[in-house]
């Protein structure tokens, strides 16, 4: 009885044994009842229960009292609660008692008895993957350690039984890093007998090896290229739906886009492989099961759409990510692409099916459009909207593309409520741009492909971009089914600096000698012409015109001083000085027709203009002394070929500042006294007294424009980076240089009263001086009532405004 019971234990043993999932130590333990049993195992292992038994099958173990009544008595649940309690732990504590088991013998004494291993612990578990279209299978592993792949090199390549692969454990499974099993001549020869290969039955193993030999893309040359597609063409033509054909094909089609450009541009035959690719898709539909795999650079999905499914428009997405096997298209989530099909392809669809409920449909996404060539460097049919200013053309978006895999079935012409919509977040600008001098262009594009052997070309025909809600995205609205990018232009906005400049320097000089003459016209006539010099507002245009000729004249004899640090420093003085007084007298006119507008009358202020004369020429004098004594730079030319103010403090607190605030004062007066003037009824009746009114107005609007200084709004505007900052530099230059001249046309060409004085002093002869003299002073005082009288600003301001500045 006793060597039975033996022999019993080391038949539950044996089984234990036979039951364990490797080759790892087995190991018993036992423990009497009303005893605790401990298991314990290293820090890196845990525990594997094998068997366990609480009860009696022998008389020799735990003798005692009944310890021989009874030699088959055990728990039922023995072995379950003793892994619940150690099962995957490092260590463990369980107590042999009735009350953790229950009594399956009532009044035996009885022990328990647990049958173990320690397991390694591995952080990543037992793996199977398809990468690039080649399988490889890895083994459990632990942490840091680097394993290799099940598979290796075929026999007759370069290095036979290599693995394919090796792959590194970390906190989980890092991407496989594949080996090479050909070395380049033997590539070449591999290559070139898979073209030479009559593909059959053998369709699966040509299509294996092909996505082995095409992963070595550093050594593949055009040659090579044009047998790889040659193999991948045999392949595809066989029609097999399989799934690992699929995954070869799809794994090839990624490795091609990996291989340096000017391989893929030397080789005439690569665009055949979009087509092959869709052929494979059209294939694998044949299976009757949804099939998606996805590569670094490619990834498919062939999907079998029920027609429910189009009731509303259906988006498919992808979530592209290099290096990223798994999940790549997701609903809902952000995505680099999207493309939405219209309800509508299900009854196109209908037109040759009509009674299709099951609509396969085929998706493709290509990281790059490197697949896509043409045969010039013409990228698409259509022009650029300006050809010579045309820097670079290129796609720079994923490419998406659909396909409805039915015989006959074409999805074109969609209406305009029903089109394919495709999104593409904003592409990445791999150009090198120059923000100031280039202009960038979003276009959208559809890839055209006659027939495998034939170029493809990019075209916008049926395609439009549509407005974007977010900034981020480029949207696009087409007619028709296929594979769909974004087309970047970048067009060159550049003008030459030097001819720019020349030209501006040249603008400038012609204005400013033009104004010269114009305004030195204007102060000898103001002084010599006694009907002219007595008014009150002459004064203030004589001070404003001489404010403005020391300006032309001391930027055209100094701004050109900059090799002569001395003249350079007091020519920026004369500079700063009238430019400061020139604005300061176009304020004192604003403060005029102010008191014009609002007042009705002639300013009442006493010693008006010795106060503006002050004012107008004594500020800018301090402000210019304090300038030339306080700026410790005595850089005034900063290193340019000019003289003045170098940009700092100085030129935006000591300048700029001070003619922003006047010009601000000036503006507000003239938009109150342009409104005066425009908003007023016209009363006449008479056609051609209401065209003569208008033209007053629109004479008295520009003569306001040219007193108040409003061509500084354009030098504002040309600080601002923008496309139309150029313009505005030249609006600017034309117009400050010509104020001058303006003023003398306004002021004397277009006045009748000047006409009048310089008639009757050309006519008249020395003897009838004194009575013309007379007469021109007794219609002077007819005329001038503005100035001796209340100006009826109230009821024609117009004229009153017109009167006073002899705009006729």
């Amino acid at each position: 009885m006793e060597e039975r019971d033996k022999l019993s234990i080391l038949i539950i043993l044996f089984v234990a044994f036979l039951k364990a999932a490797d080759c790892q130590e087995m190991q018993s333990l036992y423990v009497c009842e009303h005893n605790t049993l401990t298991i314990s195992c290293g820090d890196d292992e845990f525990i594997k229960i094998h068997d366990a038994l609480y009860g009696r099958k022998s008389s020799s173990i735990c003798s005692g009292t009944n310890a021989e009544r009874s030699s088959d008595c055990e728990a039922e649940n023995s072995v379950q609660i003793v892994k619940n309690e150690c099962e995957n732990k490092t260590k463990c504590a369980i107590r042999a008692s009735n009350e953790v088991f229950g009594d399956p013998c009532v009044g035996i004494f009885k022990y328990l008895a647990v049958t173990y291993t320690c397991e390694v612990r591995y952080t990543c578990p037992h793996d199977v993957i398809n990468i690039n279209g080649i399988k490889l299978t890895f083994n459990a592993a632990k942490t840091d350690e680097e394993v290799d792949s099940v598979e290796t090199c075929p026999m007759g390549s370069s290095y036979p039984n290599r693995p394919l692969a090796t792959r590194l454990c970390t906190e989980s499974w890092q991407e496989p890093m594949l080996t090479e099993c050909y070395n380049p001549d033997t590539l070449e020869n591999q290559l070139q007998e898979l073209a030479e290969m009559n593909v059959t039955e053998n369709v699966e193993e040509v299509a294996a090896m092909l996505a082995l030999v095409s992963s070595q893309t550093d050594d593949i040359t055009t040659d090579g290229l044009e047998n790889l597609i040659v193999t991948l063409d045999s392949v595809v033509q066989v029609g097999s739906p399989s799934f690992e054909v699929s995954d070869s094909v799809v794994g090839s089609v990624n490795n091609i886009m990996k291989l340096d450009e000017a391989i893929l541009a030397e080789t005439p035959n690569v665009p055949d492989t979009l087509q092959l690719l869709e052929i494979q898709l059209f294939n694998v539909h044949k299976s009757g099961q949804n099939y998606t795999q996805v590569d670094p650079y490619l990834g498919v999905s062939a999907l079998k759409l029920d027609d429910g499914l189009f009731e509303q428009d259906y988006t498919f997405t992808d979530h592209f990510t290099t290096g990223d096997r798994n999940g790549l298209y997701s609903e809902g989530n952000t995505t680099h692409s999207s493309i939405t099909l219209p309800s509508s392809i299900v009854s196109e669809t209908r037109k040759v099916y009509p009674n299709v409920s099951i609509i396969p449909v085929s998706f493709i996404s290509y990281l790059e459009s490197s697949l896509f060539q043409t045969n010039n460097d013409v990228i698409v049919t259509e022009k650029a909207n300006d050809p010579g200013s045309l820097l670079k053309e290129y796609i720079d978006s994923h490419v998406i593309a659909a396909t409805v895999e039915l015989e006959d079935v074409v999805i074109s012409n969609l209406p305009p409520n029903s089109s394919v919509i495709t999104r593409f977040s904003t592409p990445i600008l791999t150009f090198d741009l120059n923000e100031t001098n280039t202009t960038v262009d979003f276009v959208c594009v559809f890839w055209v492909q006659p027939s495998i052997g034939s170029y493809g070309q990019w075209s916008t025909e049926g395609c439009k971009k549509v407005p974007s809600e977010s900034e981020e995205d480029v949207i696009c609205s087409c007619n028709h089914l296929t594979s769909f990018a974004v087309l970047v232009r970048v067009y060159d906005t550049t003008i030459d600096n030097e001819k720019f400049l020349l030209a501006l320097d040249i603008i400038s000089m012609i204005g400013c000698v033009i104004s010269i003459i114009g305004l030195s016209f204007s102060v000898i006539a103001m002084l010599m012409i006694r009907a002219v010099r007595q008014k009150q507002q002459t004064h203030v245009h004589f001070n404003l015109c001489l404010a403005l000729l020391g300006l032309y004249l001391s930027f055209l004899l100094g701004i050109d001083q900059a090799e002569h640090p001395g003249v350079c420093r007091a020519m920026t003085s004369l500079i700063y000085f009238f430019c400061l007084s020139s604005m300061a007298w176009m304020s004192v006119e604003a403060f005029y027709i102010y008191m014009l507008i609002w007042k009705y009358k002639r300013s009442s202020i006493r010693h008006l203009i010795l106060i503006a004369i002050i004012l107008a020429w004594g500020l800018p004098a301090v402000a210019t002394l304090l300038v030339a004594f306080l700026d410790n730079s005595h850089d005034y030319t900063n290193d340019q070929d000019y003289c003045f103010l170098h940009p700092g403090p100085t030129l935006y607190f000591g300048f700029l500042l001070e003619i922003f605030c006047l010009f601000l004062y000036n503006l507000t007066v003239f938009v109150l006294a342009t409104y005066r003037i425009s908003c007023r009824k016209i009363k006449f009746a008479n056609k051609s007294d209401k065209r003569e009114e208008l033209l007053t107005r629109l004479k008295s609007t520009f003569l306001f424009w040219i007193l108040l200084g409003m061509c500084w709004i354009f030098g504002f505007l040309a600080t601002f980076q923008s496309p139309a900052s150029l313009a505005f530099q030249v609006l600017f230059c034309i117009c400050l240089s010509l104020q001058g001249f303006f003023m003398f046309f306004m002021l004397f060409v277009q006045n009748p009263e000047m006409k009048k004085s310089l008639t009757g002093r050309s006519s008249q002869t020395t003897t009838s001086s004194a009575l013309a003299n007379g007469n021109r002073s007794t219609n002077y005082k007819k005329n001038d009532y503005l100035d001796e009288q209340s100006v009826d600003m109230q009821t024609n301001p117009v004229s009153s405004l017109s009167n006073l500045y002899e705009v006729q």
